[in-house]
């Protein structure tokens, strides 16, 4: 049985432009593009009649934290529910990304490797959601950023160590920490610290990439975003005190970042605890200057929202999007960094709509090549050929 959306708008997740088409699914895939009202469908086909609606690829969100409730403080609650708890938790959050819209998400942090699990129930067909690469705990020195989810290691041979268990239990990423942050701890820990060294990243990413997954790096300041990019690090993530030096040498490596705006704007206008506010006021300028510097330098940009901080709850790709349209990002830029270029950006086929790409599509109202948070309000959501939402 094919599943066929016909006469809708179609954005490839590539092209400037729409083009008004049938999308034939089958096993899975998009199977093929065709001229609008040409596909004559079987009698056991699905259809969708999506003419005035516009069809795009299921959206990809680059961070998000699923054991997280978007609370005032979601580490707190996850400490005072325990393990199976927060896997139930887990489940409903993944749950609500695919009904949003977005059909792949980035998990960079869960206790108990709990994202793995759950990744590995929607894979097995025990639970509905989005497909999930889950990194479970973050590969991080003793004492360091969020040491609640850390697989704690400390030298070269124990980092090591610690890409290899993570692989091996079936992290689809390693998530590491280079500086400290805004939330997680009350004290102890400053912003901008440099955590691990530039040797044990560069370790990180060498065997990591042995084993076929990529790094992302946690990484505010500017020390540590320098010491994570030349350690080979894929993706940055946050990049608040990114220097032009370091986005030079970016955008020569190829290095993704992942900036995050909306979260800091949350914490800092009091979406979580107080000692995070204060943090967060002094990193919002700089945000939004390194993403323009970024931009400028030619570094590739992707979408991510930190879902399940404070003030973030699952999904939050709509204000993401908003913020990197008004870092000066085209419509069809943020759609990319949403799509094709997330998609690139983890080494995972998806983000378009061409032959052979997964058939995971949504359909929305309106032009989202005009306002790209048009894409997060879907009227159907399309997930491995499988109908998962029709408003």
């Amino acid at each position: 049985m094919a599943l066929i959306l016909r006469r809708a708008s179609t954005w490839d997740g590539e092209s400037p432009d729409l083009r008004t088409a049938d999308v034939v699914c089958a096993d899975g895939m998009v199977r093929s593009v065709e001229p609008a009202g040409s596909v004559r469908p079987m009698p056991d086909d699905q259809v969708i009649e999506a003419e005035g609606s516009t069809l795009l690829p299921g959206l990809i969100d680059g961070h998000v934290h699923l054991v997280w409730s978007g609370g005032s403080d979601p580490a707190d609650i996850v400490e005072r529910d325990g393990e199976q708890v927060t896997a139930i938790r887990a489940a409903a959050n993944a749950r609500a990304q695919l009904l949003g819209g977005v059909t792949t998400v980035a998990d960079l942090g869960s206790n108990w490797d709990i994202a793995i699990a759950v990744s590995r129930a929607v894979t097995q067909g025990h639970i509905e959601g989005p497909r999930i690469l889950a990194a479970g705990r973050t590969v991080a020195m003793t004492g360091g950023h969020d040491p609640f989810w850390v697989n704690a290691c400390d030298g070269v041979d124990a980092v090591i160590r610690g890409v290899r268990e993570q692989v091996f239990l079936g992290a689809a990423l390693v998530k590491t920490a280079a500086t400290g942050g805004v939330y997680g701890r009350a004290e102890g820990e400053v912003v901008g610290a440099s955590e691990l060294t530039p040797e044990e990243l560069t370790a990180m990413a060498s065997e990591a990439h042995r084993r076929g997954v990529r790094v992302a790096a946690h990484a505010l300041g500017a020390e540590g975003i320098s010491n994570a990019v030349g350690a080979g690090i894929d993706i940055i993530e946050h990049g608040v005190y990114l220097t032009e030096e370091t986005a030079a040498m970016m955008a020569a490596n190829g290095t993704v970042l992942c900036p995050t705006l909306a979260v800091y704007r949350s914490l800092a206008e009091g979406g979580g605890p107080a000692y995070a506010a204060a943090k967060a006021a002094d990193v919002v300028q700089a945000h939004g200057e390194a993403v323009r510097m970024a931009l400028e330098a030619g570094v590739p940009v992707i979408a991510g929202t930190d879902a399940g901080s404070p003030g973030m709850p699952h999904p939050s790709l709509g204000a993401e999007l908003a913020a990197l349209h008004a870092c000066g990002m085209s419509p069809v830029e943020v759609l990319r960094a949403a799509t094709s270029r997330a998609a690139d950006a983890f080494g995972i086929s998806g983000g378009r709509i061409s032959p052979g790409a997964p058939a995971d599509l949504i359909l929305v109202d309106g032009d989202p090549l005009s306002d790209p948070v048009a894409a997060t309000q879907p009227s159907v959501a399309v997930c491995g050929q499988r109908v998962v939402h029709r408003r």
